[in-house]
């Protein structure tokens, strides 16, 4: 996207704009996003402008979501719910079209968005230290306790079957049996064939463990989806987390999904993306500082399943294994990539980091305990035996 077809976009959404600087980011696997600055009547500003994945059908959903949860979020400022402490709080809004009174702009085979620009924060690919991970489970805590008490029912469902593992395992067995793997080279067909190899079991007991699951009455609450480190934006100056960003995957869910995924996320030392493989290691310190951040504000005693938090983070690093190689087989259609086998050695990062997670379970599920949760000691013993 070059600088004239940016400007004629925001020409748009603004009048009397005029672009300055245009800054791509690159952390989001899905949409294409960038950071905008312009002068708009006389004064210098920043705003996001972001082309909207095709995975999102009907674009008109994620508008209504986004616009559920910011819209809950105002109501709520204008209490005093919101005012408990000086630290700021924001959600990103939308910024309406003024060519088409509408949220979106279309262009190109796109539709583009534009959303508020939250000043003098930061986000980060890698956790810098403890703190980072007690404020970023202090961050998504606070995110689930703003939204807790919005109309589920409201929300449209933007991603089909978004979560559901055994769709996923599914769709990587036909894939798998469908293959030609004599198209790939030797070295990356040995890659796959290793990790598919290593992966055979743990599906197998995925499928048990979703049956067990499935049993669990757990309580229905609003989840980002996708509560990963880049998503999160911290107070330049004090570090804490001002807002969680990249409202797309917002659904109805249980929170231990969303915990699960935020601390595959931060507690890989190495990041998701590392230029060494061998840097990968699951840091339980790390987790167990997310652990105190998150649940130093949440009620843990709720029908909420955090005893089952193992699980769930062993099922979302599985889950996103399968994801990652069924689309480098497929030829990167989902996740955007800089490079032909990206997807695969994304899969590769996950897969160690399920293995370092595994020995890590016993000091995991001790941590829980002492927090006041109870974690099943049978599944850590199960996982094990896999290994």
């Amino acid at each position: 996207m070059d600088f004239e077809q940016i400007s004629l976009i925001t020409s748009n959404f603004f009048d009397n704009s005029k672009l300055l600087n245009v800054d791509s980011i690159d952390s989001g696997l899905i949409n294409k996003t960038y950071i905008i600055e312009h002068i708009i009547n006389g004064n210098k500003s920043k705003f996001v402008l972001q082309c909207l994945s095709n995975i999102f059908e009907p674009y008109e959903k994620v508008i209504m979501n986004h616009k559920l949860i910011t819209d809950h979020f105002k109501n709520k400022s204008k209490g005093n719910y919101l005012k408990s402490s000086n630290q700021r709080w924001e959600v990103p809004c939308l910024i309406k079209c003024n060519s088409n009174n509408l949220f979106v702009f279309p262009f190109c085979s796109g539709f583009w968005r534009a959303m508020e620009y939250i000043d003098d924060t930061l986000n980060f690919n890698i956790v810098e230290d403890n703190k980072m991970a007690y404020q970023a489970g202090l961050g998504l805590a606070k995110f689930h306790e703003t939204f807790s008490d919005i109309d589920l029912a409201k929300l449209e469902n933007t991603f089909k079957d978004f979560h559901d593992t055994k769709k996923y395992i599914d769709q990587f067995n036909m894939t798998v049996n469908d293959f030609n793997f004599i198209k790939l080279d030797d070295n990356v067909n040995k890659r796959v064939q290793n990790l598919i190899d290593s992966l055979s079991n743990h599906i197998l007991y995925v499928e048990s463990l979703l049956g067990y699951l499935k049993k669990t009455s757990i309580q229905p609450c609003l989840i980002h989806g996708d509560p990963k480190l880049s998503n999160f934006l911290f107070d330049i100056q004090y570090k804490y987390v001002v807002s969680l960003v990249d409202l797309d995957t917002v659904s109805s869910g249980c929170l231990p999904t969303d915990l699960a995924d935020c601390i595959r996320s931060i507690c890989n030392i190495a990041g998701e993306n590392p230029d060494n493989i061998e840097n990968v290691s699951f840091d339980v310190n790390c987790c167990n500082y997310l652990l105190k951040g998150y649940f130093s504000t949440s009620n843990k005693n709720c029908d909420y399943g955090f005893g089952l938090l193992p699980e769930f983070i062993y099922l979302i690093i599985v889950e996103l294994i399968i994801r990652f190689l069924n689309d480098f087989l497929q030829s990167n259609r989902y996740f955007k990539v800089k490079y032909q086998t990206h997807n695969l050695y994304r899969a590769e990062v996950q897969y160690r980091l399920l293995s370092s997670f595994i020995t890590q379970m016993p000091t995991l599920s001790n941590s829980l305990h002492g927090i006041g949760i109870s974690s099943n000691s049978n599944f850590v013993s199960d996982v094990q035996n896999i290994v």
